[in-house]
């Protein structure tokens, strides 16, 4: 226990200060995350062109820092490329039609939202830093609300500890936590804020379970060895994927 607090501490304290201070490296670390993620998600359900992904995401990847992380549209090319590659080299394994579907949700799962983060990071760095925070609240709050007043779960073959109370109290907790938040960190209007908020708020725990039924089909606990005591990289990150895109979005196309 002791080891988990202080990596999960190392990390937040990390994560705050590369989103807080020093975003300029941002685009960077989170290609390398991005690698990370392909490497678990593709053994997890047992892809048999992981390596082909690999090498893919590792050239686009080199190839996009270079260029100053590329626009939107490059990274529309890059899935629809990976998707066309991947499926080809699928049909000449065992199980065709699986590694097809296996290597399209890969992409779609961890390459598209990943590379958006990316592109975004450098520019957006504070909104993902409110997102980061909102996560961490949702979480935190769900557990000690679904302790206190948790009877029904919520979702019982994949997390039998979540409970539905426990999510409503996740997102009147995080909503209270964006309003006081927003100001110093996103710094945008109330209502954006509270759009942000409920987005993560719905979204974290769904990128958890998501990831859980990955794992859970798989046969393992954790997704890999990343931080001592806390498993792999999917296994930190499984909301932020799912969450921080979201939050961008609704940041980037807020009208009020």
């Amino acid at each position: 226990m002791g080891k988990r607090v202080i990596f999960g501490l190392l990390y937040g304290a990390s994560m705050i200060g590369l989103f807080g201070w020093a975003d300029q490296y941002a685009p960077l670390v989170l290609a390398g995350f991005t690698l990370l993620l392909l490497n678990e998600t593709a053994k997890m359900v047992a892809l048999d062109t992981r390596a082909l992904l690999l090498a893919l995401a590792s050239v686009s990847l080199a190839v996009f820092g270079l260029n100053g992380w590329g626009e939107p549209q490059v990274l529309i090319a890059s899935s629809i490329t990976f998707a066309v590659l991947l499926a080809f080299a699928a049909l000449r394994s065992s199980r065709p039609g699986l590694n097809v579907r296996n290597g399209l949700f890969t992409v779609a799962y961890i390459w598209t939202p990943m590379v958006f983060l990316v592109q975004e990071s450098s520019t957006n760095s504070n909104v993902l830093l409110f997102a980061l925070f909102l996560i961490w609240s949702s979480d935190t709050l769900a557990y000690f609300a679904g302790r206190a007043f948790g009877k029904r779960a919520l979702a019982p073959e994949l997390s039998p500890k979540k409970t539905i109370e426990g999510a409503i109290g996740g997102v009147a907790g995080t909503l209270i936590v964006a309003y006081f938040l927003n100001p110093y960190t996103a710094d945008v209007s109330t209502a954006h804020g509270l759009a942000i908020g409920l987005a993560v708020s719905i979204c974290a725990p769904l990128g958890d379970l998501v990831a859980s039924a990955l794992k859970r089909e798989a046969g393992i606990k954790d997704s890999g060895i990343f931080l001592p005591g806390h498993g792999g990289a999917l296994d930190r990150l499984d909301s932020f994927i799912i969450a921080a895109p979201v939050a961008l979005l609704i940041h980037s196309y807020w009208l009020w």
